[in-house]
């Protein structure tokens, strides 16, 4: 199996570096083929790591933390962070992946001035995976661009659907663009601008436009969207899925409690529907590997967001969209 070492923000997050250290390790357990660098105050780590083997995990000192609620721009400016040195470490070829859970804006930032971008690439877009009724859907982006262009969208959609295919096996993606509308000619000049883009790439089963109610019936297996839109559906599908929890958990106690197939199917409907069982969210369009898991990441989340990135490094995801990219500039200019 290929190796991969994965960096771990491991201050950041609501729960650092308590869930983090506590999810490394768990990672480390499930994956022989995987080490990992937690990045970070070094008492902080060593408290938590107490005398567990450093075969596969190592500190690497940060004396700096970029909290939720920074500007993303001291990921740059705090020139010790433990995101900056994260991204650090993926630059200089010392990690295969960054995994971070603390502020987003932060790790977009210190990925884009320290990992810089795929050649071509504008802008980068977080990729989330929701379920759907026929599979998960890969949703870009949610929140990484706010302030988008059609070249922009373009890249998510070629990048989304290479992630979808290797990442998810999706052989032949269907890729959808968000609109207020499925009808040809919907939505803005933005949209209609992508939309023609997108229709003119031969490897990419282009389905039009889609509305906020395919997102989860399986109409595409990818969804382009700008990062405030995006946003807003992402966080909308957690606050649904919270409530939905919250009024079943009455019932569900008493489904897994029967047994048998209903307790099951309840179970893998959790599942589908919780973040940390998917790990994190990549940002896509970065010359390098980058996941970002929730704020409110607990060990488990921590856990397979670092597995997820050992499967993308293994996956060569990264160098097919770096092909993708490339090959579509040099259609462009042909």
């Amino acid at each position: 199996m290929i190796t991969a070492r994965v960096a771990l923000d491991a201050m950041g997050g609501d729960h650092a570096p308590v869930a983090t250290v506590a999810g490394a390790i768990e990672a480390l357990e499930r994956d022989p083929a995987v080490s990992v660098a937690l990045v970070g105050i070094p008492q902080a780590l060593e408290e938590q790591l107490g005398s567990y083997p450093r075969d596969r995990i190592q500190i690497v000192a940060a004396t700096e933390v970029v909290a939720g609620g920074d500007a993303a721009t001291d990921a740059v400016r705090k020139e010790d962070s433990s995101i900056r040195r994260g991204a650090e470490l993926v630059r200089d070829g010392h990690a295969d992946g960054l995994v971070a859970a603390g502020n987003t804006g932060a790790a977009v930032a210190a990925s884009t001035v320290f990992m810089k971008l795929i050649p071509g690439v504008r802008r980068p877009g977080i990729a989330v995976t929701l379920p759907s009724l026929r599979g998960p859907v890969v949703l870009c982006d949610a929140g990484a661009n706010l302030h988008c262009k059609p070249l922009h969208l373009f890249h998510y959609g070629v990048l989304a659907a290479e992630y979808a295919q290797r990442m998810l096996g999706i052989a032949h993606p269907r890729v959808g663009l968000m609109n207020i509308g499925s009808e040809e000619g919907k939505g803005t000049s933005l949209l209609q601008e992508t939309s023609e883009l997108l229709s003119k790439v031969k490897h990419i089963d282009f389905v039009g436009n889609v509305e906020g109610n395919d997102v989860f019936t399986g109409h595409c297996h990818v969804i382009v969207a700008e990062g405030f839109t995006g946003n807003v559906i992402l966080k909308t599908a957690e606050g649904l899925h919270e409530m939905v929890a919250h009024r079943l958990a009455d019932l569900g106690k008493i489904i897994v409690a029967s047994g048998g197939e209903a307790s099951a199917a309840y179970q893998r409907f959790q599942q589908a529907l919780d973040y940390s069982e998917h790990g994190g969210a990549p940002l896509l369009g970065i010359n390098g590997l980058v996941l970002i898991a929730h704020g409110r990441s607990g060990p488990k989340a921590i856990r397979n967001a670092i597995l997820q990135a050992a499967r993308f490094h293994r996956s060569g995801a990264l160098a097919a969209m770096t092909r993708d990219i490339a090959a579509l500039h040099g259609e462009a200019s042909a």
